[in-house]
């Protein structure tokens, strides 16, 4: 059984990749967390890596937190403190601790906000900005396609390979967080435009991927979220009274608008959850608080009091 402080950190990654099925980037934000951590218990009470665990008392939690907040950077603070909550229950399930010291540590408060979407219109138009006339306009467009039709993660675009689209005609098979597979409906204009992008890219090396870069190798999150960037620009170059400047556009703007289109079409939140990969409702219920100008829509058109 692991001793230190330093040895159960390494058994926690190493059960979180092996048993949980945790994402590279999910790897790397434990470790990171953790590492603070020791760090900070190393700088400010000279505990180190190498010590027992249980020379780790609520006061050291309450010193990393202080720390933390005096950075005003509350989601942060409560994602390494969810951190440190998931690794201390590791420890207490393990019978490496006798008190989980953590309970009495409150988590700070976070603001909720909402995820950012595009109106339909924002979206024909962003739809309108690749370049039709090479391959790799060609891919921009099956990319945002394949976003907004299908509603993925960045990271499960870029991890797409050729092989999702082969076992059911019209349907795409997703790898989605902790490696669960999940089937998506392809609609036709994602699936022509993939066609287009597919017949038109040189050759590549490695067939295995479906979204290439001009070296031909995989295009990265990084990759695929600049692409989204430039073509918004081009969009907004186009049409300049398209899309309101004060807002941020992130990547995940495509996958958030996929969602908020389905629910004011009237699809049920269950359905959209499991399109989505949400391993909870509560996740896919934010998109119930989104569209408040069709709500004002729909009370100037059937309240009394409207009408005057």
């Amino acid at each position: 059984m692991p001793a230190t402080v330093k040895d159960w950190v390494d058994a926690f990654l190493e059960y979180g990749i092996n048993e949980k099925n945790w994402s590279p980037e999910t790897h790397r934000a434990y470790q990171g967390d953790l590492g603070q951590f020791e760090d900070h218990l190393r700088r400010e009470f000279e505990i180190q890596y190498g010590s027992d665990l249980g020379q780790i008392q609520a006061a050291h939690f309450r010193s990393f937190t202080a720390e933390l907040m005096k950075r005003n950077e509350n989601v942060s603070v409560a994602r390494k403190m969810s951190a440190l909550r998931s690794f201390f229950k590791y420890l207490k399930r393990k019978g490496a601790i006798e008190r989980n010291w953590l309970a009495l540590i409150p988590s700070p408060k976070m603001e909720q906000k909402l995820p950012t979407f595009l109106k339909i219109e924002e979206i024909l138009e962003l739809l309108r900005a690749p370049d039709r006339t090479t391959w790799t306009g060609l891919r921009d467009l099956a990319l945002m396609e394949l976003m907004y039709g299908c509603g993925l993660r960045v990271s499960e675009v870029s991890g797409l390979r050729s092989d999702a689209f082969e076992a059911k005609t019209g349907w795409i098979k997703v790898l989605g967080k902790g490696q669960k597979e999940r089937w998506l409906p392809l609609p036709e204009t994602v699936q022509i435009a993939l066609r287009g992008y597919l017949q038109a890219r040189p050759e590549p090396r490695d067939a295995t991927w479906v979204f290439l870069g001009y070296r031909g190798t995989p295009l990265t999150s990084r990759g695929i979220a600049l692409i989204l960037a430039r073509q918004i620009l081009k969009a907004a170059t186009l049409s300049p009274e398209w899309i309101d400047g004060n807002r941020r556009i992130s990547p995940h703007a495509l996958r958030h608008s996929f969602a908020t289109h389905l629910l004011s079409a009237g699809a049920d939140l269950r359905s959209i959850q499991e399109l989505l990969g949400h391993s909870r409702l509560s996740t896919t219920q934010r998109y119930t608080h989104l569209n408040l100008g069709e709500i004002q829509d729909s009370y100037l058109r059937a309240h009394p009091l409207s009408k005057k």
